[in-house]
């Protein structure tokens, strides 16, 4: 698959001045296609994993609040019993996936792109750490849910500088 850039609209400049500016931008602008690896797939295929780990969390969060008893909109349970501990663990659990999804997604298509297979494998080894995540926190231990954080934490440090090594390799 090939992307390559559109030309820019020019509706601030003048007509009688717009030739000389389409002949400057010949000259001056260099068009970039970009290439889509056969092997991406993969890439998408392990995203696609990360977006039904965040479903089956979402679930977890909705039948949390039907145990528990914690109706909308209260985003976690009031009080100290064991029940509201463990569903403010349940809840927070997909809270912090959330926060971290978009980017270790970014990161891992902008890798991809470079690299498919490793950005993939690294894509469906950061949803099992997400995994451990989720059922380690679940128990109502926050101190449970440290495994499944270390390997999704690693994964996404390795994504980074996958990323910064896939952009350093395109340019230079």
């Amino acid at each position: 698959m090939m992307i390559a850039s559109k030309p820019v609209q020019m509706r601030c400049i003048p007509r009688h001045s717009r030739g000389v500016l389409r002949q400057h931008q010949r000259s001056a602008i260099k068009t970039t296609a970009l290439m889509v690896p056969d092997a991406y797939g993969y890439v998408m295929g392990s995203i696609g994993v990360a977006a039904l780990v965040v479903q089956w969390m979402s679930v977890k969060v909705a039948l949390a609040r039907r145990t528990y008893g914690v109706s909308y909109p209260a985003m976690m349970a009031e009080g100290d019993d064991e029940g509201s501990k463990t569903f403010n663990c349940i809840q927070r659990s997909h809270q912090n996936t959330l926060e971290t999804l978009p980017t270790a997604v970014a990161l891992q298509m902008l890798m991809g792109l470079k690299f498919p297979i490793t950005a993939a494998c690294m894509g469906f080894a950061w949803s099992l750490g997400r995994i451990a995540y989720a059922f380690g926190y679940s128990t109502g231990d926050p101190a449970k849910r440290m495994p499944g954080s270390a390997v999704s934490g690693i994964i996404y440090l390795a994504l980074i500088v996958g990323t910064f090594v896939a952009g350093y390799q395109t340019v230079f």
